[in-house]
């Protein structure tokens, strides 16, 4: 289903920049996900080095009857590449702000060590991928995504969600997302299908 996808950069000479990847449509691949980390490198490069970075990309259900499988739910995963492991992994993803913003529920997450070279000297060599739940309403109205970092920086924007959902998904009856969660087998079976490589380490992480 379709996929948005925004880097989210702090640096040293300019507190945060946001730059929207756009939508697209069909699986994400390890390449491409590495491949947004390689262009947001080069882009970057002469910041380095960048304290952190962070992008997302969500996959909404593919259709009515597995948005009421999911319970109401598009799964977000965040990859967050940063130079001091400390920060490793997020201390809390949510919506809103502050302490009265909604949490989001982590499904998995695994981390691992930046392999380009180019990657390594702009953003560092520390990397998380992470699976969230998150909770989507047609028309719900805009909503920001913070994510606190385990260290040194909190309430950083990851996005600013406009609430809309694919055109497939506005007519879909709304769910409880507060009190009821998709089952395993249809959150992997989504997971799996949107995102084929990496899910095979998130769910070994589950």
């Amino acid at each position: 289903m379709s996929l948005a996808s925004i880097v989210s950069v702090s640096t040293a000479q300019v507190t945060h920049r946001e730059h929207n990847l756009g939508w697209a449509n069909g699986a994400v691949t390890n390449t491409a996900l590495d491949g947004r980390l390689s262009q947001a490198a080069m882009q970057y490069r002469s910041y380095a080095p960048v304290p952190r970075i962070a992008f997302y990309d969500i996959a909404f259900p593919k259709d009515c009857a597995e948005f009421a499988s999911m319970s109401g739910h598009a799964v977000l995963v965040v990859t967050a590449v940063v130079q001091d492991s400390t920060e490793l992994p997020p201390a809390r993803i949510y919506l809103g702000s502050g302490p009265a913003g909604t949490d989001l529920l982590r499904i998995a997450s695994v981390q691992s060590r930046v392999a380009s070279a180019d990657v390594r000297a702009t953003f560092g060599q520390f990397r998380v991928d992470a699976l969230y739940l998150l909770p989507s309403r047609p028309n719900v109205g805009a909503r920001d995504v913070l994510m606190d970092f385990a260290a040194h920086r909190q309430g950083f924007r990851l996005a600013q969600l406009s609430g809309q959902v694919p055109k497939p998904l506005a007519a879909c009856a709304e769910a409880d997302t507060r009190s009821q969660h998709p089952s395993d087998s249809v959150l992997w079976a989504l997971v799996r299908r949107e995102y084929p490589d990496l899910s095979r380490a998130l769910e070994s992480a589950h």
